[in-house]
């Protein structure tokens, strides 16, 4: 966000910072990977191993007493769609990249680490493409993980050394939210910055959500690397990013998206399309059924979206969907 921008965009009409009225088609693919995850985009599967160690869930959540199911791996889908692609197939220029959204999924030994990041539209009347700085923030914390220099029940230090390895030149000029998440043994580790975010479902019912962090309606908190001079952006920083730790069991769904998702798919459809994945082979299907529903939702102005009942509690008039960037990473403990 830079500065009040984008509520006062809002308030001047139905744009958005990060919103560009068009559409586009989902890109996703099914080939399945082990070890190896910088080879293929899509569904794939990472081995991991039991632990019996407790862990304490630091947000919003249901209590549950069960013993933890060990777990046999984690299998990993993801997809999204540019908001500005529209009447075609989606052509993705680089993996882990949609619109000004990017993402990544990664291993390192038997733990797995995925993440989103949802570039500031904003920048774009400066002639600066929001892209450059989240794809850059993914890759710098893909690059940590797999030099293996990260803990895995600290996620809010890859964002820290991705960010600060992107400051080095020559350093792409922009901002970005971001949430890391690391499922490490049975433990769900995240760092969320922003409104993007992560649900995890148990048992057809929301165990933990992320919380959004916000300077105020629809400026969420954000990194930011600015030319030399400027003023008036949001300076948030890694260690603002709020962490939580999250037993898994097996079975469980991970549900990780940038606020395309969440600002125009109601979290009971959600729950509702999560209960059509029962097992590996369709988890490809589901991603791509969540990542199709957002992107209608999105474009159609007679829906009671997120967004618009959180504008309307905020005093403003956005009725319907938001079109903006769409990614998701889907993540089914086994």
């Amino acid at each position: 966000m830079l500065g009040g921008g984008r509520s006062s965009m809002l308030a001047a009409g139905r744009l958005a910072v990060r919103a560009v009225f068009s559409a586009g088609a989902v890109d996703f693919a099914s080939a399945t990977c082990t070890e190896t995850p910088s080879s293929c985009q899509g569904a794939r599967h990472f081995t991991t191993t039991a632990c019996k160690e407790q862990a304490t869930v630091k947000v919003q959540h249901e209590t549950q007493s069960e013993v933890p199911t060990p777990l046999a791996g984690v299998h990993a889908s993801q997809c999204g769609f540019a908001k500005t692609m529209k009447g075609g197939p989606s052509k993705v220029l680089e993996q882990g990249i949609y619109g000004e959204d990017a993402c990544f999924v990664s291993t390192h030994k038997n733990t797995c680490v995925v993440g989103v990041a949802d570039g500031v539209g904003g920048w774009r009347k400066y002639g600066i493409d929001p892209s450059k700085f989240s794809s850059k923030l993914m890759r710098e914390c893909e690059k940590v993980v797999e030099k293996g220099e990260f803990e895995p029940s600290e996620p809010k230090k890859i964002l820290d050394r991705a960010f600060i390895a992107m400051s080095d030149p020559p350093r792409p000029i922009g901002s970005s939210t971001a949430c890391i998440l690391i499922v490490h043994q049975h433990t769900l580790y995240s760092a969320n910055l922003g409104d993007s975010g992560f649900i995890v479902v148990r048992g057809g019912k929301v165990l933990a959500r992320s919380t959004e962090q916000v300077h105020y309606f629809n400026a969420p908190f954000q990194l930011s690397l600015l030319p030399d001079g400027y003023e008036g952006a949001f300076g948030d920083t890694p260690d603002k990013a709020e962490e939580a730790t999250i037993e898994l069991q097996k079975g469980d769904i991970i549900v990780l998206a940038t606020d395309g998702l969440w600002d125009n798919v109601p979290e009971q459809t959600v729950i509702e399309q999560l209960r059509l994945l029962s097992g590996p082979a369709e988890i490809s299907k589901v991603c791509n059924s969540l990542a199709l529903t957002a992107r209608r939702l999105a474009f159609d102005s007679r829906t009671q979206s997120p967004f618009s009942k959180k504008a309307l509690a905020q005093g403003y008039n956005y009725p319907g969907g938001k079109p903006d960037d769409i990614t998701l990473v889907l993540l089914l403990i086994v």
